[in-house]
């Protein structure tokens, strides 16, 4: 998955503009996905953080569907 390009985020909000809050989603937690360093020191225990990327990338997927079901591409 990466970033929505402009003009797709663009199409998407004309399909359904109240989509608006799925893409703000996606994005932080495309975002997210980038500023944890999967290998360096984490407060929580192994398994915790397993579970937190699973859930991030599970929703990212949800969300990546969703998003491009309502495309509307030129």
């Amino acid at each position: 998955m990466e970033p929505l390009h402009p003009d797709t985020k663009k199409a998407i909000l004309n399909a359904n503009p109240q989509a608006e809050p799925d893409i703000e989603e996606y994005e932080l937690l495309l975002a997210e996905r980038f500023t944890v360093d999967p290998d360096g020191p984490s407060p929580q225990p192994e398994a915790a953080r397993a579970l937190v990327k699973e859930s991030r990338e599970q929703r990212l997927q949800e969300l990546h569907r969703k998003l491009a079901a309502g495309r509307n591409d030129p």
